[in-house]
């Protein structure tokens, strides 16, 4: 019989559709699988590392003391003010002592160097700060032990560093502070900015022993004691960041700033009721303080008590629209929670105020992955990946999302790059998803050649993953449906019956092993397959297809019109195409494949 290819076409485009399970969920050692769910795909299957909704983590705002250091710095600057007024006293004092001195001066270049000097102090008091320098730099030129130019040097040089670091220049800041406290090693205010400015920066260590220092050389910079026992909080010193608050609350005890800061403290250590109690302090004295709020979210966080935590969270937000990290947490209780629609409006307006955050474009992208919204995810996970280059997880997620976007070429060389970071079974299986589905694409472009390098790749991989982890389901069943893909129905027949045996009652692998059957001629096996699939789900329009189809191939039209009857309650498009196989409308596919040494496809995702 002469085959007419447009039927035979049209009939294929039907196996392809119906090689689809859309009703699959399941779990493959711990890893959430998930299966296509476009009505003209094929029988692939994606592996997440660990839960596709792994739960988020805390703690993505940038500096781990939220709204704290913010909400401080200003009282922090005044009390730099007020000890930069007494070191102009000193200043003065020092010019006056220069004076006196130079009366008694016998030898020039002592009298050249208190001269400049005391000129140096006469530059400090109007503002001419490198003039200054110059002139104490001069000083100690002609005499380097004169220590009234050392002292003013090491002022000129700290009214210069702070300078530096309100316009943004902490690398300049730090040299010229540095240099300063070196100095005047008593010069409590570098060690203070120098505290304040590895603080910011995030050396912990550097931050904490500069606060100690200034701390100890003046005991009236009381604002030094808070931001000292939150970096020693942080490095895990906790009594000595106990000791700094005691310290803190004694120097200001109504300060709420102070109560916040502790209770912070406290909360991450797990005093979770410690912590609410101090936040009730707060909030009885300053109720309108977004940092409260923000702490005493953290404190209900902690305490399993996620309701209330989002509420205290959204009240932070709501005083404070700024207030990036309340945003944040906001974003990730609602997302652990499955709340995606409301973790996405929490994390935008998170980044607004902190865009450059890489830690939450990561979670923002999960977020928009949750909603099915994939271009915007690939979006923020390539801002994300920027920053963060070594987590496998991202470019994992990162290359699901571009499958899903039908962005083949780069969703493999993203799962490429986490098979690279962590070369396991489960990667493996997903490059070898993406391979697969990449050839379908070329196919479907009439890309023969490109479609078969893919498929070959993709089959070297998941090889490989079943090597790796011989009970990864997911790994048999993709490479089930690769050998399917390639004509190698007989592989495919071991393949998908070890994934069905790894995955009982597994109706996607059962679809693609009665597939199998067919394309190896098989049809008792094939049709057991397909009645299996059927009697687990009876609206499974793929399992209905192919058992319809394959009953007619094996001579039982009366099955074939019933499965046909049954076909059209759900999908009468489908069952109309069936009708056409039962009444020889298009090609049977059981005889002529094996003439023709057709190819079973499969499709994108």
């Amino acid at each position: 019989m002469r085959v007419c290819f447009e039927s035979f076409r049209v009939f294929i485009t039907a196996i392809i559709f119906v090689s689809l399970n859309l009703s699959f969920a399941g779990l493959a050692a711990g890893n959430d699988i998930v299966a296509t769910e476009d009505v003209v795909a094929g029988s692939s299957v994606f592996v997440f590392r660990g839960s596709k909704s792994r739960p988020q983590e805390a703690g993505a705002a940038s500096g781990s003391s939220g709204g704290i250091k913010r909400s401080y710095q200003a009282k922090v600057k005044g009390q730099v003010s007020q000890a930069q007024n007494r070191k102009a006293a000193q200043a003065k004092a020092r010019k006056e002592a220069l004076a006196k001195a130079r009366a008694k001066e016998r030898l020039a270049r002592l009298k050249l160097s208190n001269n400049l000097a005391e000129a140096g102090e006469t530059k400090l008091e109007t503002g001419d700060i490198d003039g200054a320098i110059k002139d104490f730099r001069a000083s100690l030129n002609a005499n380097p032990k004169n220590a009234d130019a050392s002292a003013g040097l090491s002022d000129a040089l700290t009214v210069k560093g702070i300078q530096a670091s309100d316009a943004g220049n902490s690398d300049e800041a730090v040299t010229l502070l540095n240099e300063a406290a070196k100095r005047d090693p008593k010069n409590a205010i570098a060690f203070l900015k120098l505290g304040e400015i590895h603080g910011a920066g995030g050396r912990k260590e550097l931050a904490a022993v500069n606060y100690e220092k200034a701390i100890t050389i003046d005991p009236e910079l009381s604002t030094a004691y808070l931001p000292a026992a939150l970096a020693y909080g942080e490095l895990g010193q906790h009594e000595k960041a106990e000791a700094l608050f005691v310290k803190a609350e004694a120097a200001d005890p109504t300060n709420v700033d102070i109560l916040i800061a502790r209770a912070q403290f406290l909360s991450d250590r797990g005093k979770a009721a410690e912590a609410v109690a101090l936040i009730d302090k707060a909030a009885a004295a300053e109720p309108a303080n977004p940092a409260v709020h923000y702490v005493r979210g953290l404190a209900l966080t902690r305490s399993g008590q996620a309701p209330a935590a989002i509420e205290a969270f959204k009240r932070a937000g709501q005083l404070d629209a700024g207030f990036a990290a309340a945003w944040i947490e906001l974003g990730v209780l609602y997302y652990n929670a499955g709340d995606y629609r409301s973790a996405l409006t929490a994390y935008l307006s998170a980044v607004r105020v902190d865009g450059n955050n890489a830690k939450l474009r990561y979670q923002l992208a999960s977020t928009y992955r949750q909603l099915e919204r994939y271009p915007e995810a690939n979006v923020e996970y390539a801002i994300a990946a920027k920053t963060i280059t070594d987590d496998p997880n991202l470019y994992s997620e990162w290359g699901y999302c571009l499958g899903k976007a039908s962005q083949w070429e780069n969703a493999t060389a993203r799962l490429e790059k986490a098979k690279e970071i962590s070369p396991t079974a489960e990667d493996e299986s997903n490059v070898g998803w993406a391979y697969y589905n990449g050839a379908q694409a070329d196919k479907a472009a009439k890309n023969d050649a490109a479609a078969n390098e893919k498929l070959e790749k993709g089959k070297q991989s998941l090889e490989s993953a079943v090597q790796k982890d011989p009970n990864l389901d997911a790994a048999h069943m993709n490479l089930g449906s690769t050998y399917n893909s390639l004509g190698e129905h007989d592989k495919a027949v071991i393949a998908l019956n070890e994934a069905v045996r790894l995955h009982n009652d597994w109706a996607i692998a059962l679809n693609q092993l009665g597939l199998a059957y067919r394309g190896s001629n098989n049809l008792p096996l094939a049709l057991a397959q397909f009645n299996r699939v059927v009697a687990l789900d009876g609206n499974n329009v793929s399992g209905l297809f192919n058992l319809g189809s394959t009953q007619h191939a094996a001579g039982d039209k009366k099955g074939a019109k019933a499965t046909q009857a049954r076909l059209k309650k759900i999908r009468p498009d489908l069952a109309d195409q069936l009708g056409n196989i039962i009444a020889g409308k298009a090609i049977e596919f059981g005889t002529q494949k094996l003439k023709q040494k057709l190819r079973i496809p499969g499709f994108p995702y």
